[in-house]
């Protein structure tokens, strides 16, 4: 069947007016900046199509989810925003009750705003539709027609780099008639429609896009530089001028001028500044890069600051040490001077002063003598002296120590025995007072502890059976009880406990604490004690209170004795 063109809305008509106005009055306006402005721009991706219209026999057209969108842009190179644009797309939709086939191919005029990330698009354009809709009953070979298709819309992409981007959304409104085909049908055959349907479609679609080509162009630019940027009066400076983005092909010139010093060339790229005379400031070199060549544009300038010092007065700059550092009360020191003048002056005298003690000297070295001194630091003062008596100071430290009265030993704690049918036992009380030595003992690593024991005047219990059967060493197993607590139960290593027993004494156990560096033969808490030979004597089975265990959950009916917590020691 020929197709024929369907009323054209004037709304649209007033759209697509509207939208050329502004498609040609801002197609010259581009971003300067932009380092993306692609020549020609193609993208494909995934589209999908809502039909607001009716086909045969009245049926209204279902949307299509499944379709594909392509397209390529050619923008102008006078007017790098606007554009030509060629579209194409296809939209199927093969599920029942009926096939659903368009397809449109369009060309118009795109207005891209370029940016180097998110860039903002409109468009409208004009051709053909392709409508393929064929609803049961619809006769097989049912009407395929072409329309005319009218379009606008917009979107915007995000450049992932120079040559790809992602079009985030693309939405586009069409309009184009239906020539209704068949109003229904008699004996099997279609009956003719001279109806004419309006279909209103929405396109939306999303996917990558290819830029090929770049329409910017960086423009010219010099860079200049002073080496060094800094001077004293009547030293050189080398300034150079670098340019960038100009024509390789083309020769270019220089132009240098500056308002501190005499150049030695102005039209070569490096030239050196003269600062003989000149009084202290800061200075700038100026430079114009050209290209004879290039009738607009082809130029670049560049300026480069340099400072120029006057001719200094410093004074010497002195330092010293100590050899050595450190000494003890009554030791002597050996200061060592070295002093330098920034200006070569010859350095003429050097001078000693201490905060204490007696310094001796009147070149480079001298000697610190620290007799009666007490601990603390000494400040060694020298001066030093230039030919144009300018002074300079500098200072060092030693360090004077008294040597500290070495560490001894001490009764830091005692632990009693009260049990009387269990004597040698360690109680509760007793483990507290050894928990507090067991975090003492942490926290010193470099110390250890003797448990003495004590029981005199006590009947001591008998152990063993049969022949083997004696009375029990109680001062010497109360110390090996109380050490097998501190080792099973707190972790010390039993390397740093000592035991042994000791006289005067009942019920008790002494705790002595011994410092690293101590001697134990000089500890009067240790005197006339006896070690025990733990060969001989082990920790007794019940030696002090263990935890006891967890005890398996049950139900207790009302009235019944609650189970103790697990960990509570035994008694």
């Amino acid at each position: 069947m020929l197709s024929r063109i369907g009323v054209v809305p004037r709304y649209l008509i007033a759209a697509v007016f509207s939208i050329t106005s502004c498609v040609l009055l801002f197609g010259t306006l581009a971003a300067a900046q932009v380092t993306i402005q692609p020549k020609d721009e193609i993208f494909g991706g995934y589209s999908w199509l809502g039909i607001s219209g009716t086909a045969d026999f009245n049926i209204k057209v279902q949307d299509i989810p499944v379709g594909f969108d392509a397209s390529t842009t050619y923008y102008f190179p006078w007017a790098h925003n606007l554009g030509i644009i060629a579209d194409g797309s296809g939209h199927f939709n093969t599920g029942r009750p009926g096939y659903t086939g368009v397809g449109f191919a369009m060309v118009g005029l795109q207005y891209k705003y370029h940016t180097n990330s998110f860039s903002p698009f409109f468009r409208f354009m004009v051709g053909a539709a392709n409508l393929s809709p064929a609803y049961p009953p619809t006769p097989p070979g049912g009407n395929n027609e072409w329309q005319v298709a009218l379009a606008a819309g917009g979107g915007f992409d995000y450049n992932v780099w120079r040559h790809l981007a992602i079009r985030v959304a693309q939405a586009d409104y069409i309009y184009t008639n239906y020539n209704i085909y068949c109003s229904g049908v008699l004996n099997g055959a279609c009956v003719p429609s001279s109806l004419n349907s309006q279909w209103n479609n929405v396109r939306l679609a999303t996917g990558l896009i290819y830029n090929l080509g770049n329409y910017y162009v960086p423009a010219p630019a010099a860079a200049c530089t002073a080496q060094p940027t800094e001077v004293t009066e009547g030293e050189p400076i080398t300034v150079t001028a670098t340019g960038s983005n100009f024509n390789p092909k083309h020769t270019v010139t220089y132009a240098w001028t500056t308002n501190g010093g005499k150049l030695d060339a102005t039209d070569k790229q490096s030239a050196r500044v003269d600062t003989t005379g000149v009084a202290a400031g800061s200075y700038t070199a100026n430079a114009t890069i050209s290209d004879p060549k290039m009738k607009k544009g082809g130029s670049a300038t560049c300026a480069a600051t340099f400072t120029v010092k006057a001719k200094p007065m410093n004074p010497p700059q002195v330092s010293c040490s100590a050899n050595p550092s450190t000494v003890q009360g009554g030791s002597t020191s050996t200061i060592t001077t070295t002093a330098t003048s920034p200006d070569n002056a010859q350095i003429t005298n050097y001078a000693y002063s201490a905060s204490a003690g007696t310094i001796s000297g009147t070149g480079t070295t001298a000697t610190l003598d620290t007799a009666g001194l007490p601990a603390g630091p000494v400040t060694v003062t020298v001066t030093a002296t230039d030919s144009r008596n300018l002074t300079g100071t500098g200072t060092c430290t030693v360090g004077v120590e008294v040597p500290p009265p070495p560490p001894t030993c001490s009764k830091i704690n005692s632990i009693q025995f009260p049990d009387v049918h269990r004597p040698w036992r360690v109680d509760n009380t007793a483990k507290a007072i050894l928990d507090d030595v067991a975090s003492r003992l942490k926290a010193d690593p470099n110390a250890k502890i003797v448990i003495v024991g004590y029981a005199d005047g006590e009947k001591a219990p008998m152990e063993g059976t049969g022949k083997k059967r004696h009375p029990m060493n109680l001062a010497a197993q109360r110390a090996v009880n109380a050490k097998a607590y501190l080792v099973q139960q707190q972790g010390i290593d039993p390397s740093r406990i000592g035991v042994a027993t000791g006289t005067g004494q009942q019920k008790v156990a002494d705790i002595v604490w011994v410092p690293q560096g101590a001697d134990e033969s000089k500890c009067a808490d240790l005197q006339n004690t006896t070690p025990v030979n733990e060969e001989e004597v082990k920790p007794s089975k019940d030696a002090y209170p263990k935890p006891r265990p967890a005890a398996p959950a049950h139900h207790h009916k009302a009235g019944a004795k609650k189970a103790e917590p697990a960990g509570t020691p035994q008694q």
